[in-house]
C-alpha cells in the first residue's frame, strides 16, 4: 500500500497531511498562516512538516497534491494569487516537485474543497455539485461528471468576485461591490469590529471571545459567539447570509446543479448560517420557476481543500479513480 502527501495553504490556515490509498487521513500538520512572514515562511513551513510526515510512515510516499487559497493557473501549475504579495506567478507546482522530489498537482482552494467533498464527503452520488467556500474569501469549486470545472482562464467559479453592488467597499481584487465585500469570513470580521468600537456594550460576548480588544474580533469570534445566540453576533451572521443565499439563486439559475455544499469556516456556523440562506432563497424565488438543488453543509468542515488535494495526489500516483480532476 501507498501514502500520499496533501498540502492545504490558505490564508488563515495551512495544513499538510498524509493519506493512504483509500483517501483515509493518516496525518496532519497544521498551523495558522503568517501574511507577514510572507511566502518564503510558508514554504518552509510546508517542507519541514512534509518531510517530518514522510519519515513518520514506513509506506512509500507516490505523490503530492496542493490546495492554494486563491486563483491557479492549472495547465501551468502556477499560483495567480491578487490576495497576498509574494505568490504571484509562482511556480508552486514545480517548487513541490523538486523541494519534496514527488509528482505534484496544485489546484485552487474550492476546486480542491469540491473535490474532496464530491469523493469522500457531503457530495458522494452527485451528478453536478458547486462546492461554496466561505473563509477568509469566497470561492466555487464547480463538479461536474466527477471533474472540475475550470474555465477558459482557469477563473470559473470565482464567485466571490462577482459586483453585487454599486456601493461595496474595495475588494481584495481591486474591483468594488464584489461579494466577497460583504459575506466572507472578512466582512463578518470588519462588521464585528466596527460593532466592537462603536457599541462594544452590545457585543460584548465576541469582545470576550476577542480577548477583549475590537482589533481582534475575527470572523470566528463571531460565529462562536453567535451559536452561543448573541444577538448581535447572529445579525451579523444573519446579513451575511442574505447575500450569500442571493449569490446561490443565481449559481442555480446558471448551473442547476443537483447539490451545493458550502464549506470553509463561516459554514461551520451550521443552521445559523443555513437557515437563513434558504429563507432569503425563498424570499427571493420564482413561484413559477422552482428548483430541486439540495443545500447542505460540507461533512468534511475545514478539510475539505485537504482532502481534495489528497484525491488529486491519488489521481496523479495512478490509483483507481473515482473522480479524477485530471
Amino acid at each position: 500500500m501507498n501514502n500520499v502527501l496533501a498540502v492545504d495553504i490558505g490564508g488563515t490556515h495551512f495544513r499538510v497531511g498524509l493519506f493512504d490509498e483509500g483517501g483515509r487521513r493518516l496525518l496532519v500538520s497544521e498551523g495558522d498562516t503568517s501574511r507577514e512572514d510572507g511566502r518564503d515562511w510558508m514554504l518552509d513551513e510546508i517542507r519541514g512538516r512534509a518531510r517530518e510526515l514522510v519519515e513518520k510512515t514506513d509506506r512509500p510516499v507516490k505523490a503530492c497534491g496542493a490546495s492554494f487559497g486563491g486563483p491557479v493557473d492549472f495547465d501551468r501549475q502556477r499560483v495567480l494569487s491578487v490576495h497576498t504579495p509574494g505568490w504571484q506567478n509562482f511556480a508552486l507546482g514545480e517548487w513541490l516537485e523538486r523541494t519534496l522530489g514527488l509528482p505534484s498537482r496544485v489546484d485552487n482552494d474550492a476546486n480542491c474543497g469540491g473535490l474532496g467533498e464530491h469523493r469522500y464527503g457531503a457530495g458522494r452520488g452527485a451528478g453536478s455539485m458547486v462546492y461554496v467556500t466561505i473563509s477568509t474569501g469566497i470561492g466555487a469549486g464547480i463538479i461536474i461528471g466527477g471533474r472540475a470545472l475550470r474555465g477558459r482562464d482557469n477563473l470559473a467559479g470565482e464567485l466571490g468576485h462577482i459586483p453585487v453592488s454599486e456601493s461595496g467597499a474595495l475588494c481584495s481584487c481591486g474591483a468594488k461591490g464584489c461579494l466577497e465585500t460583504f459575506c466572507s469570513g472578512n466582512a463578518i470580521a470588519d462588521r464585528g469590529r466596527d460593532w466592537a468600537r462603536r457599541r462594544p456594550e452590545s457585543i460584548d460576548r465576541v469582545l470576550e471571545i476577542s480577548g477583549g480588544t475590537p482589533d481582534q474580533v475575527t470572523a470566528r469570534s463571531v460565529v462562536l459567539a453567535a451559536l452561543e445566540g448573541d444577538s448581535v453576533a447572529r445579525s451579523i451572521v444573519q446579513e451575511s447570509a442574505r447575500w450569500l443565499g442571493r449569490a446561490l439563486l443565481t449559481v442555480i439559475r446558471i448551473l442547476d446543479p443537483d447539490r451545493i455544499v458550502l464549506g470553509g469556516g463561516v459554514a461551520l456556523a451550521g443552521s445559523v448560517l443555513l437557515d437563513p440562506v434558504r429563507d432569503t432563497m425563498r424570499e427571493f424565488g420564482s413561484p413559477s420557476i422552482g428548483y430541486s438543488t439540495e443545500i447542505v453543509l460540507a461533512e468534511l468542515e475545514n478539510y475539505s481543500p485537504l482532502y481534495g488535494a489528497a484525491a488529486m495526489a491519488l489521481d496523479l500516483a495512478g490509483q483507481p479513480e473515482t473522480g479524477s480532476t485530471a
